[in-house]
């Protein structure tokens, strides 16, 4: 008998669930078996494919990394890329790929063709509590991409995750919570500098805020503590021989945990000068920046902002500002904002001026504000990537770069 024949292939098998167990602990378990039903896709797959001596020129991916996309309710929970014999068994549905899928049907999964040589495995049942549990697997992955980012993000996605679920803020690594608290300044305005992590000589971040005088410093100084894990006064007193030795203009402490009664002491008697900041100050940041990214996009949608821009746009013929994708059939966008890794683009009509609906021309329109369809958001977040001059957006799997000015081809007859 081969491996794969005495391959397990019933049904996922959780942990139970105990009457002590908190929310988080129950999200916890669900999460973890998330992880355990893609590494029991994998091995079906992968033993189905060494039986049948064809697994080479193939490899399993992740959705976030591959796409680098924000994911959805209902989206692959790993991806199979392949070339070769594999693809050809699945793409002709051979009785070896009837043989794999009820292999994966038996766990509750089903392959599906996203492109060519790019196969999804998705929940068949994507409406219960483990394809909650995934979905939230994926957006983790996702809201760490976006920590990575260090800028601000133009989206407020970052923001309004840790402003509803504030108890992640102990799951990422002490870098990527340095590196959000950064964001967060970012996003509101003000100049920020991450230290280097290691021999930052107590300085985690800089930032800058404007002032009519002169630029405010603030040196800040970030610990991702647990809750039982409180700071000491010494770790305050050290910042605030640092803001008086860089005669910076006042100090932060931000943490993730909590102050003893003595260092709050300490602060109110440095005043203005020294602040002591943790979860509710983060929370609230968070939330107040998520809620300003709301508003930002609720106006684009009601053109308050976006005709104005078209507007301006036509005039001048050509623009930066307005790009263009063409996966399958032209898409313009406008460029409402953006940082040096991400950007917010804003969908707008377009109108064909020759051909039918087949093969023809097609140019943006200018007059009728946002474009909004139910398959798709109309404001989204695309990565953004500059090389030699070149800037391009990556989004809604689709890739957009500037439009040059003149009517965009499609073909679908080719």
């Amino acid at each position: 008998m081969s491996s794969y024949d005495a391959l397990d292939t019933g049904k996922l098998k959780n942990q139970p669930l105990t009457d002590g167990m908190t929310a988080m602990d129950i999200q916890m378990a669900s999460e973890a078996a998330v992880h355990r039903l893609i590494a029991q896709i994998t091995s079906i797959t992968i033993e189905w494919a060494k039986h049948h001596d064809i697994w080479y020129d193939a490899c399993h991916t992740d959705p976030v990394i591959y796409y680098d996309d924000e994911p959805w309710l209902g989206g692959a929970l790993l991806l199979l890329c392949v070339e070769g014999p594999i693809n050809t068994v699945l793409e002709w549905d051979h009785e070896e790929a009837q043989e794999l899928g009820r292999a994966l049907e038996s766990v509750g999964v089903y392959l599906e063709c996203h492109e060519s040589c790019t196969w999804g495995y998705h929940l068949i049942d994507d409406e219960n509590d483990l394809a909650q549990a995934a979905y939230r697997v994926a957006r983790w992955k996702w809201i760490c991409r976006l920590v990575e980012a260090d800028t601000a993000d133009v989206s407020g996605d970052l923001y309004a995750h840790f402003a509803a679920n504030a108890q992640d803020f102990h799951r990422l690594a002490p870098r990527e919570f340095e590196t959000l608290i950064s964001s967060i300044f970012a996003a509101r305005g003000w100049k920020t500098e991450l230290g280097p992590g290691s021999g930052d000589e107590g300085v985690d971040l800089r930032i800058w805020q404007r002032d009519p005088i002169g630029d405010l410093l603030t040196l800040v100084q970030v610990k991702r503590y647990a809750p039982g894990n409180p700071i000491k006064l010494d770790a305050v007193a050290a910042l605030s021989a640092h803001v008086d030795r860089h005669k910076a203009n006042r100090g932060l402490f931000i943490t993730s945990s909590r102050y003893l009664p003595g260092v709050h002491r300490f602060a109110e008697q440095a005043g203005s000068r020294l602040i002591l900041a943790d979860t509710s100050n983060l929370t609230q940041w968070c939330n107040e920046s998520a809620q300003e990214m709301i508003m930002a996009r609720n106006r684009v949608l009601a053109a308050q902002e976006l005709l104005p821009l078209l507007q301006e746009i036509q005039t001048r013929g050509v623009d930066a500002r307005l790009v263009v994708g063409d996966r399958r059939y032209p898409s313009f966008c406008i460029v409402l904002r953006e940082s040096r890794t991400s950007a917010l683009l804003a969908h707008i009509p377009s109108v064909r001026i020759s051909g039918d609906i087949q093969m023809g021309q097609v140019i943006p329109v200018f007059n009728q504000g946002a474009e909004v369809a139910e398959y798709r958001e109309t404001v989204f977040r695309a990565v953004r990537t500059e090389e030699r001059g070149e800037v391009q957006y990556w989004g809604q799997r689709t890739l957009f770069s500037t439009w040059n000015g003149r009517p965009v081809g499609f073909d679908h007859w080719d």
